[in-house]
């Protein structure tokens, strides 16, 4: 097996908010900081002071078809390299490194283009460009191109090349002249060889790499047209506006729910006797099929004798097989049968060998691409990642491992990890660029186990089966669980060199959840679709609130790489573990090197955030029950009172505290206390012990005994083997 990737080699490559800048960025801020601090400058210094201006480009990813009878000679991607925008039109017909902005009179030259029927008439150039960043983390784009046209049969060309609803436009756009992080001015920026691209990957790839050789003063963004408008002037002249968007836009209108199969391996009684709905939904889409069929190999008819097994993990090759089925779209998915090393998939891609990771996508992980070293991303190990867990538990009274008839319904609890989940809905809900010989999604998902991390704490479990199971450090009460443990090396949560870090993409999704959010969602939509957002972030608060509701997951669309990740907002004041050097780079906003053209601080709460700030404005110095979020609140004033309000409390205070309640009031209270505890901990010693739901103590005092036979069995047996 091969050696698991050091944590602090790419930490900075995780999902953790607050990561240093990449490296060329935080060259190119210290290297103007060092020149703008000079008491003696060059004419070149001036020169880049005074004289920097913008530049930018925008090109066509139209390709004119054979038949298309408009544009006689300038098939393919002529007429788009023929006529990109910039202040005016270049011409790149002539050779791959030529870029030539038209001058003179003529058809073909900056006058003429469109005929001269009132006279030869400017060409077409770009007027203003606006862009800006969305989302929570700025990772969304979107653009605002004007330009003019100055004949009809110049707004007929720049109609077919930039003026069409979902076409793809490359903007690019940079600083000129520039500081380089040598310090050296450079005049002349390089664009990017787009009409050498064969793929958005190789697209990306350049893209990040020309970011590097700028030193940051290049960037570029590759969109899709959202909207159009023009208007004809009183002059004759046509004012034309393009939005674009980028991938991420397309997140909240994609639905996962693609067509399903009609064939149907049971009796329609069975179906629609079944009280799970990854039995009754198995034929509404592609998903719903694929969850069926995870669900139901080989698990309603197992026997797995008294109490709990610790091998209760599947990776057989049958199963594989299901997996694969539904798979195969991602990179040629496959995972060999024949080899024992887990981590190695046969013809399997890189990028699917690790987890679809952002860097990889558009080679940020590599010196190239971050200016910086390459930085060795972890590879998933299939068996961990795309294993199901298989539990004879009963859930609600409901008796598990004996099928799905009328006169006994219990069924076997199956679990997937959420990687495996969002792989699965990438392949079977996604959408692919399709070319000759391959299928590669339009839009990736993140889902590297060793990457997305989210935080955790010693007691951090799963509450509800039903939902999901998590195999994090240790159980609360110092309660021991061999199930507990088996699920913790099978699908290791925690990681092992920051252990206040969880892998929570090895979060175990109970499949028939699953099936229960996809019915859900279906059934909110008039026409029965299910959305990728709504979809996945309720799964997502699902495994928040099954597991005490301390994270907050969110999904962030990245438009740089078109890739969703997925950030943990729970906030903590422990820095992640690496270096002792600081990793963060100081802009300054005063002084001599300061880069900063201004600076603005201003406080904006949201309306629904009034009460919390009101109540923590004075809190008890005993301290008050309230949220993180307002006791964040709170140490904005610390050491500081309102004069003529200096407590306040909420409807609920009845006006007591210890000092003032009697022996029995603490008693009693004490009492209460404690049984929600013993209550509480006969839950998880439930959960963990193999019975489930409603349990009694006698239940859970004879599964425990089960599972110490269990235990001692198989040692025994182990003891035996090795005589």
């Amino acid at each position: 097996m091969a050696e698991e990737t050091s944590f602090n080699q790419h930490k900075d490559y995780t999902n953790i908010c607050g990561s240093a800048f990449q490296p060329f960025v935080k060259d190119q801020i210290e290297a103007r900081k060092r020149l703008v601090n000079r008491d003696a400058r060059s004419s070149e210094t001036l020169q880049w002071l005074n004289n920097k201006t913008a530049w930018m480009r925008v090109s066509s990813g139209v390709d004119v078809d054979q038949d298309n009878p408009n544009f006689i000679g300038l098939k393919g991607n002529l007429l788009s390299k023929k006529y990109i925008l910039q202040s005016g039109l270049v011409d790149h017909t002539k050779s791959a490194s030529d870029y030539k902005l038209r001058s003179g009179i003529g058809p073909d030259n900056a006058y003429g283009i469109g005929g001269n029927e009132f006279g030869f008439s400017p060409m077409p150039g770009i007027t203003g460009i606006s862009l800006k960043t969305g989302g929570k983390l700025g990772t969304l784009r979107e653009a605002t191109i004007d330009f003019v046209c100055y004949n009809k049969g110049q707004l007929d060309i720049m109609d077919a090349l930039y003026m069409k609803l979902g076409m793809n436009v490359l903007v690019e756009w940079g600083h000129i002249p520039f500081i380089d992080n040598r310090g050296m001015l450079q005049k002349v920026p390089q664009p990017i060889p787009f009409y050498d691209m064969k793929t958005k990957e190789d697209l990306m790839k350049s893209i990040q790499k020309k970011r590097v050789s700028h030193s940051g003063n290049f960037d570029a963004m590759w969109g899709v047209i959202k909207n159009w408008s023009f208007s004809l002037e009183e002059n004759g002249m046509f004012k034309c506006q393009i939005s674009l968007v980028g991938a991420g836009d397309v997140l909240e209108s994609l639905k996962i729910n693609q067509s399903g199969l009609s064939k149907s391996p049971g009796s329609q009684s069975e179906i629609e006797d079944s009280p799970y709905p990854v039995v009754t939904d198995q034929n509404l889409s592609i998903l719903n099929r694929a969850l069926y069929e995870i669900f139901i190999k080989d698990t309603l008819t197992a026997s797995y004798g008294e109490g709990w097994a610790a091998n209760n993990y599947d990776f057989s090759d049958s199963y594989k097989g299901v997996i694969t089925n539904y798979l195969y779209k991602l990179s040629g998915f496959d995972i060999d049968s024949t080899t024992t090393d887990p981590e190695y998939f046969s013809p399997t891609a890189p990028l699917i060998q690790r987890g679809f990771h952002y860097s990889l996508i558009s080679g940020l992980n590599t010196a190239l691409g971050n200016g910086g070293n390459d930085i060795d991303i972890p590879k998933i190990n299939p068996q961990k990642f795309f294993s199901r867990y298989i539990l004879p538990y009963e859930i609600n009274g409901e008796r598990a491992g004996r099928g799905i008839t009328e006169k006994d319904k219990g069924a076997n609890q199956v679990y997937i990890t959420l990687g495996h989940l969002l792989m699965l809905v990438m392949a079977t809900g996604g959408l692919f660029d399709k070319s000759e010989n391959s299928k590669d999604p339009y839009i990736y998902i993140d889902v590297n186990p060793d990457t997305n991390l989210c935080y955790t704490f010693p007691g951090h479990i799963s509450l509800d089966p039903t939902i999901c199971l998590i195999g994090s450090q240790k159980l609360p009460f110092n309660i021991t669980s061999p199930m507990f443990n088996s699920i913790g090396h099978a699908f290791p949560f925690v990681y092992p060199e920051q252990p206040s870090m969880g892998r929570f993409m090895y979060t175990l999704l109970n499949v028939q959840y699953i099936a229960g959010v996809l019915k859900n969602n279906s059934k909110n939509s008039p026409k029965g679709d299910v959305y990728f957002v709504d979809f996945i972030q309720e799964i997502l608060s699902g495994i928040s609130k099954a597991t005490g509701g301390y994270n907050e997951f969110r999904i962030v669309p990245d438009d740089d790489t078109r890739c969703v990740r997925i950030f943990d907002d729970k906030r903590v004041t422990t820095p992640l573990k690496g270096s002792d050097i600081s990793p963060y780079t100081v802009i300054p906003v005063l002084g001599k090197d300061s880069l900063a053209y201004g600076f603005t601080y201003t406080s904006r709460i949201p309306p629904n955030a009034a009460t919390m700030i009101v109540i923590s404005s004075q809190v008890e110095p005993t301290g008050a029950n309230l949220p993180d979020d307002a006791l964040a609140f709170s140490k904005l004033r610390q050491g500081l009172t309102n004069r003529l309000s200096s407590i306040r409390v909420d409807s609920t205070d009845n006006g007591n505290n210890n000092s003032v309640q009697t022996a029995d009031e603490r008693a009693s209270a004490q009492i209460e206390d404690d049984s929600r505890f013993i209550e509480l901990k006969d839950l998880i010693k439930g959960i963990y012990n193999g019975i489930g739901g409603d349990v009694t103590k006698t239940e859970i005092e004879e599964a425990e005994e089960a599972n110490t036979r269990n235990e001692t069995s198989k040692i025994d047996r182990t003891s035996n083997s090795n005589k």
